[in-house]
């Protein structure tokens, strides 16, 4: 017995997006699995109506003793589509101006597709003489989410703030915009957490030459 926790699971007639939808299944009911066919899963609702349902709806159930079903059908993307997310992050710039700054920032994001997922972005940065701030929205790239480790490419603009900054040998920006570009892997620890780590290259518009900086980061994230 499994129990539904997304707000509806349709019943088609047959194992297919071209048969029609007869019942739907209501968030909190129970349901039962009878087989399955690929990327589709034949049900009884608790009333006793038998259809099929599309293996990502099934993935959205609780086990009896509340755990999520795990399916190997269904890849972790099709699992978190339609989902937010929260997470943090801890890194170092390694190059630039800015190289060996520690860098802390947090994230709130949605996955829209399996595949993509949109994510706004803040963090602080520190070292002796330097502070500051960003903030970014990204876009991020996952094609292989079916794998528990998974790779991924981060696209992003954003703004980047300098707080304070060394009186001798000042940086060349204070207060400027950046894009950045990044590769990186997921690692998922279970259907709604995930391990991430990457690198990543800002390029920081100044009024004179843009400036390169590269920076390393580990972090966590949690699906809702």
């Amino acid at each position: 017995m499994l129990e539904v926790i997304d707000p509806y699971i349709e019943l088609h007639t047959g194992p297919g997006k071209g048969y029609p939808i007869f019942y739907t299944i209501e968030q909190g009911e129970t349901i039962t699995v009878i087989t399955r066919r690929t990327g589709w899963y034949e049900i009884r609702s608790s009333n006793g109506k038998i259809g099929w349902a599309k293996a990502s709806q099934v993935a959205r159930t609780l086990l009896p003793t509340g755990e999520p079903v795990d399916l190997p059908t269904v890849s972790y993307g099709d699992y978190l589509k339609n989902n937010w997310r929260v997470g943090f992050n801890v890194g170092q710039f390694t190059s630039g101006e800015l190289e060996g700054t520690d860098v802390f920032g947090y994230s709130v994001g949605y996955r829209p597709f399996s595949f993509l997922g949109l994510e706004v972005e803040q963090g602080n940065f520190y070292e002796t003489e330097i502070s500051g701030s960003y903030q970014s929205f990204n876009i991020i790239l996952e094609p292989y989410t079916e794998w528990v480790v998974s790779p991924l490419l981060l696209i992003g603009q954003g703004s980047i703030k300098i707080e304070s900054q060394p009186e001798l040998t000042p940086l060349s920006f204070e207060k400027d915009s950046f894009s950045r570009v990044g590769l990186g892997i997921n690692y998922y620890i279970g259907r709604n957490f995930v391990l991430q780590a990457g690198v990543q290259d800002f390029t920081i518009s100044t009024d004179n030459n843009d400036e390169r900086v590269k920076r390393w980061n580990i972090g966590f994230n949690a699906f809702f």
